[in-house]
């Protein structure tokens, strides 16, 4: 009996030690912000009488589509640019159950996407807009370091508190991965126009 359980114990002391030795880690999430310099910006409106209180006579589509398109005129954007129910569908899929339709605006002009949300009139509704950027090889390279490098400085810090020196590289998590594709980032007031956010979560060892 005593040889079958000094047996047991050295068959689990491996275990035991392999629990003791169990690496320390520290998971970081890190960013990178890349600003296009060359990007290209879409909006798309409604037009539609659903939210006017007006007779229906006076807000026939024909009537808001020429009233839309002398507003754009006067701010010298042509009605040609605008290309109706982008996506094949149509203002049906907002179920509002009104006589409406969609425009999608496209502009590689800054100032030309400002002036046309700057335009007003009857029954007209932003519904989106967006900057769309491409991300190359190069630029998700540089990208990818400087997350990268931004991961490292804060496990560093980490590291330090706990009185221990970083590691290597145990684990790397890339996200937001869409190299080539046509990234679409919403226009907002608080951030700059054409801008993306690079995410990396990376585990470092500590010693």
């Amino acid at each position: 009996m005593k040889k079958i359980l000094v047996l047991i114990t050295i068959l689990f002391i491996p275990h035991f030690a392999i629990a003791q030795q169990k690496l320390t880690t520290i998971k970081v999430s890190a960013r990178a912000v890349h600003t296009d310099d060359s990007p290209e910006f879409k909006a798309i409106i409604s037009l539609s009488n659903a939210y006017s209180s007006l007779p229906a006579e006076m807000t026939t589509l024909d009537i808001l589509k020429k009233q839309y398109k002398e507003a754009l005129k006067a701010k010298g954007i042509s009605w040609s640019e605008l290309k109706e129910n982008p996506n094949d569908f149509g203002y049906e899929t907002t179920n509002y159950g009104k006589e409406a339709t969609l425009y999608e605006y496209r502009t590689k002009s800054l100032e030309k996407m400002i002036t046309f949300l700057k335009v007003q009139s009857l029954g007209v509704v932003p519904t989106s807009y967006v900057s769309v950027i491409t991300i190359d090889k190069e630029e998700a390279k540089a990208l990818c370091q400087k997350a990268l490098d931004s991961a490292k400085e804060s496990a560093k810090i980490i590291a330090a508190a706990m009185s221990k020196e970083l590691g290597d590289i145990q684990e790397i998590e890339g996200s937001n991965n869409r190299l080539g594709e046509d990234i679409e980032t919403y226009l907002y007031h608080d951030k700059p126009a054409a801008q993306y956010i690079y995410m990396l979560n990376v585990i470092f060892t500590v010693k």
